[in-house]
């Protein structure tokens, strides 16, 4: 019996850091004091006042008996204890489940750990609210998290990194997002999870930047899906380098990328597209199996009157997606600065006058600010803005 403590105890050292047990006294003193007792009080004859005070304040590591034996004064359970000793490895699985999209597990882990309060804990919940557009709390907890990042780890301020510009991405923040990863070492050299998150993160921000880097990019990500067998994701990359090639007119390199490209959606997309660039559109009823953006450009072209009813429908949360822009699908049919300007006077305005919902009010306005900016007129068009947003101009 004392020989497998001795032995466990020993492995759980080789593996384990101060900042572990950091936590784990943060989290016992925050048991105790919510419970009202006193140091001595659960000291008992257990061990000294002294020792109980260094083991809450991370002064010393206590084995696994006394830590045992502390937590059955506190009600602490076995489980609840093991999950701090297992945060940074939860950590890192986390990164995992939200790189292959698996939301129930990330759900399970935020479930399981939200009962805690430390640093890892608030990381795991950075990834779980932007895992479900939840930007509010995101930024609140990155707020927090930028107070204690002297504590964290090289691999966990890594992870912080990379998910805190992927709030920015999300905040269309496209150059800040570039700056932060790319002070990330040797990303393009990184074949784990967090690299690849990080370089989609980047292609991503290329193609709504419509940066020249996407090309030199996207061929990287390409040579580095395939070299991992992730067929997916390199369908992902050559989807987007062709949509890249379409908005630029590079229609023969556009063509020999498109050859590659197996999946139904991708595809279809952009057959569709290679038709809006050279005005030859087909049957509406040819149309079909479109990704969001190209669905709404569809109904736009062959629907009109129907335009605003299914852009008001669609769900918002589709807006994340790196090959939606509202402002790209209008933009490849707007040929002049007249047919712009009918763009905000008669669709963007109207419809930011006609919705109550806060989050469809906030993205009209997100809209009608980039479209303004773009072509060069936003002064003219302060008034009706300070009129939509309740009589303040950001």
């Amino acid at each position: 019996m004392k020989k497998n403590i001795f032995v466990e105890e020993m492995k759980r050292r080789v593996k384990e850091d101060a900042n572990t047990y950091s936590m784990i006294g943060t989290e016992l003193k925050r048991v105790r004091t919510s419970q009202a007792q006193t140091l001595s009080a659960v000291a008992g004859n257990l061990c000294s006042v002294s020792y109980l005070c260094k083991v809450e304040n991370a002064q010393l590591k206590p084995n696994r008996y006394m830590l045992n034996e502390i937590c059955k004064k506190l009600n602490v359970d076995s489980p609840k204890l093991n999950l701090l000793f297992e945060l940074k490895n939860l950590l890192f699985k986390t990164v995992g489940y939200y790189y292959h999209k698996k939301q129930k597990e990330i759900e399970s882990v935020y479930e399981s750990c939200k009962v805690f309060d430390n640093y890892r804990t608030k990381l795991l919940f950075l990834i779980y609210y932007i895992s479900i557009y939840k930007f509010s709390e995101a930024n609140e907890i990155s707020k927090e998290l930028f107070k204690i990042t002297s504590v964290m780890h090289e691999d966990e301020l890594s992870v912080f990194m990379v998910f805190y510009s992927i709030l920015k991405y999300y905040d269309e923040s496209y150059l800040e997002t570039l700056d932060n990863l790319r002070n990330l070492s040797n990303l393009y050299n990184l074949d784990d999870t967090l690299g690849k998150i990080a370089s989609l993160v980047c292609l991503e921000c290329y193609i709504k930047l419509n940066s020249p880097m996407t090309l030199l990019h996207s061929q990287k990500l390409l040579d580095l899906f395939l070299k991992t067998s992730e067929f997916d994701n390199a369908e992902y990359v050559r989807y987007l380098q062709t949509l890249y090639m379409i908005q630029n007119d590079m229609m023969d390199c556009a063509y020999k990328e498109f050859r590659y490209i197996k999946t139904m959606e991708y595809r279809k997309t952009l057959e569709f597209f290679f038709d809006v660039q050279r005005k030859t559109f087909k049957k509406k009823d040819i149309y079909e199996h479109l990704r969001p953006f190209a669905k709404l450009l569809y109904t736009y072209i062959f629907d009109s009157k129907n335009y605003l009813k299914t852009f008001c429908e669609m769900d918002k949360t589709l807006g994340y997606a790196c090959d939606f822009s509202y402002n790209i699908a209008n933009y490849l049919t707007l040929s002049d600065d007249v047919e712009r300007n009918a763009e905000l006077t008669d669709v963007i305005i109207p419809n930011i006058k006609q919705t109550n919902n806060a989050a469809e009010r906030v993205f009209f306005l997100k809209e009608f600010c980039r479209i303004c900016s773009k072509i060069g007129r936003y002064k003219s068009f302060c008034k009706a803005y300070e009129e939509l947003n309740g009589g303040i101009v950001k």
